[in-house]
């Protein structure tokens, strides 16, 4: 009891000495904003043009595709969204939906189609192949291979499958992998994995530090090694959570893309990286602080990377519908 008691008073001491008090927040955003490659946007707009249903259908096509694998005990749904003009060997772009979202939200709510094509009206991205696949497990994949789950093991199905699908099918094309809230989280985890396979990934308010979610991150170096209880998790998903990453510090943090990034050789690496948010995006998950921990943590490393700060976006589709038209461009430049 005493040793359990010692303890709690340890992390209570250490959680109040580094709790994200409101002057240090500010401290930090202030600083990042004087980043070079960080971009405050005051007035984000739509900058795609509404085209009729008709045109839209004229210039697209979509193909729905279901995958059987080795690796979960589920059929697995892409949709693929293909300009019906390619006049080259096209760009490969995958695009991973938030937390029971589906695929289908990137063509309909992220005006995916109408960025597109207003993009390629003015000239400034090349042909693009889009990759929309479901998540898997009612939407609540994490894009992750569930702890000691066989029947769930949905990062080797993206890694595996899906990427070698798309290199026999586009086998010289250049990649990209970016998606939204949950989605963002893989694809920054499975980017940062995969860094030969990709020249860009990207996360729309993406959960790119688990421990920013539930715990402070400097409290996580002291405890990675214990054991984390249900309790110190936000009451939404916890059990689900620790389900997919287990109850172990140090099993998380080897699925936490902000830890993973201190493993990237930049000598070796080319790929470029590209992070946003909504400065309203703060409760419950913290997506506003987590951006601030990963681009300041890009910034230590060295990476490649852009970072954009849209003014009072929240947590929606509609600021993803502003945010792809920015990205797609990222993906294009050379």
């Amino acid at each position: 009891m005493i040793i359990f008691l010692s303890v709690i008073f340890i992390f209570f001491i250490c959680y109040m000495l580094n709790y994200p008090y409101e002057f240090t927040f500010n401290r930090k955003l202030k600083r990042i904003l004087h980043l070079r490659d960080v971009k405050l946007i005051l007035r984000p707009k739509k900058n795609y043009k509404d085209f009729t249903k008709e045109r839209l259908e004229e210039e697209f096509v979509i193909e729905e595709r279901e995958f059987d694998s080795i690796y979960v005990d589920e059929k697995m749904k892409v949709f693929i969204l293909k300009p019906k003009t390619l006049t080259k060997t096209p760009k490969c772009l995958i695009l991973f939906h938030g937390i029971r979202d589906k695929a289908e939200n990137w063509i309909y709510r992220a005006k995916l189609r109408e960025n597109y094509l207003t993009l390629k009206e003015q000239g400034k991205v090349d042909d693009i192949v889009f990759f929309l696949p479901e998540s898997g497990f009612n939407g609540e994949s994490w894009y992750t291979d569930f702890y000691r789950d066989k029947n769930h093991q949905y990062e080797n199905f993206f890694t595996k499958d899906l990427l070698n699908y798309i290199d026999k099918v586009y086998p010289n094309s250049e990649k990209g992998i970016t998606g939204f809230s949950m989605g963002g989280y893989g694809a920054l985890k499975i980017g940062i994995k995969n860094l030969n396979q990709f020249t860009a990934v990207g996360s729309f308010s993406g959960a790119v530090s688990l421990i920013r979610m539930s715990l402070n991150r400097r409290i996580m170096r002291i405890f990675k090694y214990l054991y984390v209880p249900k309790s110190l998790f936000n009451d939404v998903n916890k059990a689900h959570f620790i389900r997919v990453f287990s109850p172990w510090g140090y099993k998380i943090l080897k699925n936490d893309p902000y830890s993973l990034i201190k493993d990237i050789s930049t000598k070796k690496n080319s790929c470029r990286f590209y992070f946003s948010v909504g400065s309203a995006d703060k409760k419950p998950y913290l997506m506003f602080q987590q951006w601030l921990d990963i681009v300041g943590r890009a910034q230590k490393y060295n990476l490649n990377f852009r970072a954009i700060l849209y003014k009072n976006e929240k947590h929606n589709w509609e600021y993803v519908s502003k945010d792809i038209y920015n990205f797609m461009i990222f993906f294009s430049k050379k």
